[in-house]
């Protein structure tokens, strides 16, 4: 069994926790724009590699819903 040492965490998200929320603003900016497209745009915009933002977020979405969060997100919503 591999043993997770969660010592040291507090500064880590310190570190990250500052980019989340400058990539959550970021994500913000685009959102009045994306609500307003039909899917086949959305899905041209997040493949285009254009928008290096919208890129790794939705990397990032895709890698938590692949190997956190997708088989059980209806149980996470409470």
């Amino acid at each position: 069994m591999t043993i997770l040492n969660l010592s040291g965490q507090q500064l880590e998200y310190q570190d990250v926790a500052p980019k989340l929320n400058k990539l959550k603003n970021l994500m913000d900016q685009r959102l009045s724009v994306w609500e307003k497209l039909p899917i086949g745009k959305k899905v041209k915009w997040v493949k285009s590699d254009k928008d290096p933002i919208m890129t790794v977020a939705y990397q990032t979405w895709k890698y938590l819903d692949n190997n956190f969060f997708g088989a059980a997100k209806d149980e996470y919503e409470a």
